[in-house]
């Protein structure tokens, strides 16, 4: 990874691709998690004048299931994925073709491969379903997520002009509260310098946020520490960090740490402090970001992760996701498709909603005729009464 790094460097910007498709997101992976080396390889191809065309960073895992070891490919990611896992030059299906072949002739090596979190609709989505298609993988899809963004049709006053009444009314009062209450302020970090001091603030909030309080905070896991001090880092190096801390009477109270992609912002993470819950910092602080990001030229704003409400209230518009799972042409691996098909088709069976029985309607019986036959169960022996 280290002797490719300046041309996967260099493929990356000319593709303008998402900031988890870079080699500097790899290397942060393996600094920060300290992931063994021997799990990890890495897809390259070339051109006849030796630039990289392909990379993708693989992952070989061991799995127990049905009793038995099974090996799993699955992409370099971690905390959320943006992407596909492929960062190519080439042709989309071509690429994909080529990279599953390359896989396929080293049976043996794996029992499935997972493409995770792929924008549905997207070339490479449906890149991965046609060579799924025509090779000899069982194909399973799995349905994720949807991810909402914003999509900026100028300055922040002309997104709030989109939304309700109520809405503009909200965010345009946490607005005047950052521009004219004396007491709250919020600091930018950009800079690679810049970066240690932002840390140490973002930290403070996570670890007095609900985050701090399930032990998924940035403060209780030292390897995610240290993975977002590489990472921020280096990209701030590229000029591409907005990371902000908001804070109200001197104490950090709302923290956010977004990556800049050509003219589209990724939120990576934020938090709050549930103390100054009735101020709404967190909001306070998105309103900040969102003026000054649209100001600044920003078309695009996507929230990442899951179709939460506080993000549907911003935005209707997401990205429907999907990931699939490729099962290698063996026959060990298509038992255990054909096993994970079985168990699929039962819960679906359990799980559908059974239709009422209608009470039964009494027949009137005409006077002068007798009473219509009754049917009882009695042990194992049926009769028959009048």
């Amino acid at each position: 990874m280290h002797r490719h790094e300046a041309g996967w460097l260099r493929l990356w910007t000319a593709m303008d691709a998402a900031p988890d498709l870079s080699p500097i997101w790899a290397l942060s992976l393996l600094h920060g998690h300290q992931i063994d080396t021997a799990e990890l390889q890495v897809a390259f191809a070339t051109t006849d004048g030796g630039e990289l065309s392909l990379v993708w960073p693989l992952r070989f895992a061991t799995h127990r299931r049905m009793g038995m070891t099974w090996q799993k490919v699955g992409a370099l990611s971690n905390i959320f994925c943006l992407h596909g896992g492929l960062l190519t030059a080439m042709d989309t299906g071509v690429a994909v073709r080529q990279t599953l072949q390359a896989l396929q002739k080293r049976q043996g090596a794996w029992s499935w491969l997972d493409v995770d979190l792929l924008e549905v609709g997207t070339p490479l989505h449906t890149a991965w379903l046609r060579a799924a298609q025509h090779s000899d993988c069982r194909l399973e899809r799995i349905t994720k997520g949807r991810s909402p963004y914003i999509v900026s049709p100028g300055t922040l006053d002309d997104f709030l002009a989109t939304k309700t009444r109520n809405f503009r009314s909200n965010m345009r009062a946490r607005r005047r509260d950052v521009l004219n209450d004396p007491g709250i302020e919020v600091r930018y970090y950009t800079r690679p310098h810049e970066v240690a001091a932002y840390l140490e603030q973002a930290l403070t909030v996570e670890s007095k946020s609900w985050k701090g309080r399930t032990g998924s905070s940035l403060a209780a896991r030292e390897w995610e520490t240290r993975l977002y001090d590489t990472l921020l880092t280096r990209y701030a190096e590229l000029g591409r960090v907005l990371a902000a801390v908001l804070f109200i009477d001197g104490v950090p109270t709302a923290h956010s740490m977004d990556l800049l992609q050509g003219d589209r912002v990724y939120g990576l993470k934020t938090s709050f402090d549930p103390a100054y819950t009735v101020r709404r910092p967190g909001v306070m602080l998105l309103v900040a970001r969102l003026e000054r990001y649209f100001a600044q030229g920003v078309r695009e704003f996507d929230f990442i992760g899951l179709d939460e409400d506080y993000k549907l209230q911003w935005s209707r518009q997401c990205r429907p996701h999907e990931s699939l799972r490729l099962y290698a042409p063996t026959l060990a691996a298509r038992a255990l498709f054909l096993s994970t098909e079985l168990r699929r088709q039962w819960r679906d069976y359990r799980s559908r909603p059974t239709a009422p029985v209608p009470a039964p309607v009494p027949v009137p019986v005409p006077a002068g005729q007798p009473a219509l036959a009754k049917t009882s169960l009695d042990g194992d022996q049926m009769s028959v009464s009048l």
